[in-house]
């Protein structure tokens, strides 16, 4: 392999660069703070070594966390997407339908909230068209979604399900 990343634990936003075909070796800081990368690399050669260049790269690194600290998971849940629909983020309509087992069955509507719950799972709440109507339902997963952004606490750490899937597969 020509240019390979070694790293036993991760650190934090700090990768190593060992390229033996550039003779680049080093550590490549990479923060992207509210659509902004903040990327910068340190020179084993430069630095005067490996343990030398990575306190350079920590120290930026804690430098830019320190100016542009992360979202909340509370900004995070309200960021709309370019594919929301109902105006209101983590709210949608949903169609259930038992067409493979009832050829002629007739189609269900919900109004869903679903949002993240701090443990890195996915919890979603359906509210039934034909019970509640299209408004009622629609108002209720309305609620039910501001409800639990209202309780999110803390910062939004976008490896943290990446994480989790690692840890699982071990």
């Amino acid at each position: 392999m020509e240019s390979e990343v070694k790293q036993k634990s991760p650190i934090y936003g700090v990768t190593r660069v060992d390229n033996e075909s550039s003779r680049t070796h080093g550590w490549l800081v990479t923060i992207q703070r509210r659509g902004v990368i903040f990327r910068k690399q340190f020179s084993d050669g430069v630095l005067g070594g490996k343990a030398r260049s990575l306190a350079a790269a920590k120290a930026y690194r804690d430098e830019i966390v320190a100016k542009h600290p992360p979202l909340s998971r509370r900004e995070h849940a309200e960021i709309v997407k370019k594919n929301n629909k109902s105006g209101v983020v983590g709210v949608c309509r949903y169609c259930a339908s038992e067409t493979s087992q009832k050829p002629g069955a007739e189609k269900r509507w919900f109004w869903v909230a679903s949002w993240v719950l701090p443990d890195g799972r996915a919890k979603r709440v359906k509210f039934s068209v034909k019970k509640y109507g299209e408004e009622g339902a629609f108002k209720m997963a309305v609620k039910a979604r501001r409800g639990a952004v209202r309780q999110m606490a803390g910062n939004f750490d976008p490896g943290a399900t990446r994480r989790k899937r690692r840890m699982s597969r071990a």
